[in-house]
């Protein structure tokens, strides 16, 4: 059985760790709103699907694309310029010069024209989504794609997720834009081979949707599951790349935290070990903890204020407040002792290298979440609840 001290230590951190990570992410998703993360990379993963990343897309230009999807799909010649006799069509262009910036400009985008379909115009936000001035840059090669660019205010207002069932039915509409006919397979491949002469040989977009159709054998139902199952594939890869980027927030707000709150690892541990009496009282505290789960943001950071105020008042370390072992007039202690920064019974100057290390240590234990550390907290509780094994 674990010693009460070491026990209290185990519990105490456990507790600390996690009110500071939850801390940390209300903060991260506060400014993930705030910056329209979540919806910059939901587009950023649409052109990495559908454009391979190649394609500069302009919002406000989705329903010009998706009516030049239309115009190739049915097989209606373009107007204007591009339909002079001798002039190479965006195929030939693309094909004869490696993709140049002139001809990639003339192909419609395949993200612009799904978003820019009936079907998600206006899926998740208010009005169209051609009134938002935003721009995905294509990539610089070897280098990956830039977010959305344009007023944040704009990408505050765009979807941040949009369902499987209606990425694939507008995809669906872009290949079959006959509404009166039933949309079959072969019209499908039929559509699939006017776009392998219209876009770029090689485009992801008809590559992928050939093998799906493919696989389909001859089912429509089956290809639409293909399709929306192609597409949840890919997002779950997005969703790696929206959890690294917030990671990086989290641990950079949690740093911050970390020194605003003057929360160290090691003075924290120290407390809890050598007075027995602030360990039952932080263990009080953290068995009456929550972890923020169904509550909204506001909710959430004044609960865990309050557990935070609760364990200095407890006599944790924790703020700018003098600690409970210079709180008696006789005992002489400077300022950083009364901060808990140093103790008063040391002298060494490997004080200073310990407590750098204490703040990198609670740094790092940020990095696991919230959740990991409420649930350590849990099972650490249910071990000292269960008190020492009964004489037999």
């Amino acid at each position: 059985m674990l010693g009460s001290g070491i026990l209290n230590v185990a519990i105490g951190l456990a507790f600390i760790f996690g009110v500071t990570a939850a801390l940390s992410s209300v903060f991260t998703e506060l400014i993930a709103r705030f910056l329209g993360l979540r919806a910059a990379y939901l587009l950023r993963g649409l052109r990495e699907l559908l454009d391979s990343g190649e394609m500069t897309v302009e919002l406000t230009k989705a329903e010009g694309d998706y009516n030049a999807w239309q115009k190739i799909m049915t097989g209606t010649p373009p107007a204007g310029p591009e339909a002079e006799p001798g002039k190479p069509q965006p195929a030939e262009a693309a094909a004869g010069d490696g993709l140049t910036a002139e001809a990639l400009a003339k192909i419609p985008s395949a993200t612009g024209a799904l978003l820019g379909s009936p079907i998600l115009r206006s899926q998740g936000m208010t009005g169209s989504i051609t009134s938002r001035a935003l721009t995905l840059p294509a990539a610089e090669p070897g280098r990956p794609a830039a977010l959305v660019k344009g007023p944040l205010k704009f990408r505050r207002s765009l979807p941040a997720y949009i369902p499987a069932t209606s990425f694939a039915d507008a995809l669906i509409d872009l290949l079959v834009p006959n509404a009166g006919g039933q949309t079959t397979l072969d019209a499908i491949d039929r559509s699939l081979a006017s776009l392998k002469q219209e876009l770029p040989v090689g485009s992801p977009l008809v590559a992928s949707l050939q093998a799906l159709s493919a696989n389909a054998n001859g089912s429509i139902a089956r290809f639409r599951l293909s399709v929306g199952n192609w597409y949840d594939g890919h997002m779950d890869r997005v969703s790696g790349w929206y959890k690294r980027r917030t990671a990086t927030i989290t641990l950079i707000v949690g740093g911050i935290l970390v020194l605003l709150l003057n929360i160290n690892a090691l003075t924290i541990g120290r407390t809890l070990y050598s007075s027995s009496v602030i360990g039952n009282a932080v263990g009080t505290v953290a068995a009456r903890t929550t972890s923020c789960q169904g509550q909204n943001q506001q909710q959430c950071l004044a609960g865990l204020q309050s557990q935070l105020s609760a364990a200095a008042q407890a006599g944790l370390p924790i703020g700018w407040a003098a600690v409970s072992d210079c709180a008696a007039a006789s005992v002489h202690c400077n300022w950083l002792d009364r901060r808990g920064i140093f103790s008063r019974h040391g002298g060494s100057p490997w004080q200073v290298v310990l407590v750098l290390i204490g703040f990198l240590v609670t740094i790092i234990a940020l990095t696991p979440g919230a959740r990991f550390w409420f649930d350590l907290l849990g099972k650490l509780g249910s071990l000292r609840s269960t008190g020492p094994k009964p004489a037999s």
